[in-house]
């Protein structure tokens, strides 16, 4: 139970059902200490943790806050630091969700006795004779199932998402006839640790990168830079660049050199990318992989960020945890270190994901 309303309508739900329940809020950031606790976008603050309490306590259902902070800080926060300095961009909420949400909190779910884990996650899962397959939720404008690419067969059959089925607006009345206090409560923003700029928390955090040039890729130097870890492939506001015959993107980043390196749209253009750290959702996949004897392809729909709609791919798979995506009729540009998502064709099924290489 984050706080917002969307864990609240999943425990209102799972209670009307007749379901035993538990609420459970995870403290995974020292808001306080961090200057985030006055940010009204965050989730799983301590005014988050007041508001979870109180539907808890309107439901009937006994609650607990439980201490993740020192895996998040591990986890999450580390590798978002350590992928930002890299020249890469983090994706915090997909390392949230596996290494957090369906690992340690499933872990303590067993201490409490409990058979399920349920959160307010607008996915769906379907089970079928082969196995448990994860579907995007019926809402598309609020699908997260891209941020759960990294479920295992095994979690998907002790999970619930009771919100799947339901558009936001539903969501919303169904909190309203309920009289739960977070019915109107605005939506958290992506990042729930970061109240100000991400490029001064990972500064503060992890250090300062040293100033270095823009240029392009024939080499020309076109101006100076504050750090790499302020850039994203794919970057076009913020560079200050002026004066040149068409705008400029960020197309590249150079660590070992803390170059950016910059270009029209046409330059963000790529024929192919490779994925690592895949992991596989589809029961179908999965045996195709286990019985692979030499890479294989498939068609899908290729997701690359968490608003992008996806595009049409062939993924050729190299292993169990490796594959090159190459565009069929059309691209989208990708940042590496964010997550690359494979769906079905008709764009509905999760079949598997992984990093975005550079």
């Amino acid at each position: 139970m984050s706080g917002g309303v969307d864990s609240s309508v999943a425990a209102y739900l799972l209670s009307k059902s007749g379901s035993q329940l538990v609420g459970v809020s995870m403290q995974v950031w020292d808001y306080k200490k961090n200057s985030a606790e006055n940010s009204r976008a965050t989730c799983c603050s301590p005014a988050d943790f007041c508001d979870a309490r109180r539907v808890a306590a309107s439901l009937n259902i006994p609650y607990y806050v439980v201490d993740f902070e020192a895996t998040f800080e591990r986890e999450v926060i580390q590798r978002f630091v350590d992928t930002y300095k890299s020249g890469q961009t983090p994706n915090p909420c997909i390392d949230c969700n596996s290494k957090v949400k369906f690992r340690e909190l499933r872990e303590r779910a067993k201490g409490f006795g409990c058979s399920h884990v349920a959160t307010g996650h607008y996915a769906r899962i379907r089970q079928s004779a082969d196995g448990y397959h994860l579907l995007r939720g019926r809402d598309l404008e609020k699908d997260q199932s891209y941020f759960l690419y990294t479920c295992r067969q095994e979690e998907l059959g002790e999970t619930l998402f009771p919100v799947g089925d339901f558009t936001k607006p539903e969501i919303r009345e169904l909190a309203r006839e309920a009289g739960l206090v977070t019915a109107d409560k605005p939506e958290s923003q992506d990042i729930c640790f970061v109240a100000g700029s991400t490029h001064d928390f990972v500064a503060t955090i992890g250090g300062r990168r040293p100033r270095g040039s823009f240029i392009t890729k024939d080499g020309t130097k076109v101006g100076e830079h504050d750090g790499i870890h302020r850039f994203t492939v794919g970057q076009r506001r913020g560079l200050n660049l002026g004066g040149h015959a068409e705008p400029l993107y960020v197309v590249d980043i150079d660590p070992a050199q803390d170059r950016v390196i910059v270009g029209p749209k046409e330059d963000l253009k790529r024929e192919s990318f490779p994925v690592r750290e895949m992991h596989l959702v589809s029961p179908g996949l999965r045996r195709r992989v286990a019985e692979m004897r030499s890479p294989f392809e498939f068609d899908a729909v290729v997701q690359v960020r968490s608003r992008h709609r996806g595009v049409k791919a062939i993924v050729r798979v190299l292993s169990e945890t490796e594959a090159t995506v190459l565009w069929r009729d059309d691209w989208a540009a990708v940042s590496p270190g964010q997550a690359a998502v494979m769906y079905d064709l008709e764009n509905e099924e999760l079949l598997a994901g992984g990093r975005i290489s550079r």
